[in-house]
């Protein structure tokens, strides 16, 4: 499978339908996430992150899906000659928030509540959808920990906050080699 194939699966499995007008994923089924996108806007639209929450949604967010990096080897199978190749991709949600909550605090509580609906989200389905053998799953032989978040300190400006956190884990698939 194309590593664009892997980023279009995730994509759609954190983020719903394919808009090929917009180059985005419109219709996610996560509380909380407007679109998802396979690579950083030139036009960051407000609008996005809160597209298809209610009209009062305090906070809504945009997510980036990045594979900076991947790795292959053979894992033989039936002899020298016989096997699968074992890819595992680096994956990295990108996750840009928008909130218009009175309290800088109440902006990180919903940044953790998306946090664990991205987490219970992920769980119901180690393929993602399909897209891949597994998910989120620890892997020694070349990376891959579970699932590790890191956040940033939110900024709040003009009365939005604006916050990011990331979502890192492994996507593996096997190829016939």
């Amino acid at each position: 499978m194309a590593i664009r194939e892997v980023l279009d699966g995730i994509s759609a499995y954190f983020g719903g339908e394919y808009d090929p007008a917009t180059r985005t994923y419109r219709s996610s089924p996560v509380t909380g996430v407007g679109v998802v996108r396979r690579g950083w806007p030139t036009d960051d639209r407000h609008d996005d992150y809160f597209l298809g929450m209610d009209p009062g949604a305090r906070t809504g967010s945009q997510i980036v899906v990045w594979i900076p990096r991947q790795h292959e080897y053979r894992r033989a199978v039936g002899g020298e000659h016989s096997g699968l190749k074992q890819i595992v991709y680096e994956v990295i949600l990108n996750v840009y928030l928008r909130s218009r909550t009175l309290y800088a605090e109440d902006a990180q509580d919903d940044a953790y509540a998306l946090r664990d609906a991205l987490l219970e989200w992920m769980r119901r389905d180690r393929t993602l959808g399909g897209c891949v053998f597994q998910a989120g799953e620890h892997i020694t032989e070349s990376g891959g920990d579970g699932i590790d978040l890191e956040y940033s300190q939110p900024a709040t400006k003009n009365g939005l906050t604006k916050g990011y956190f990331t979502m890192r884990f492994a996507a593996v698939e096997f190829v016939e080699a």
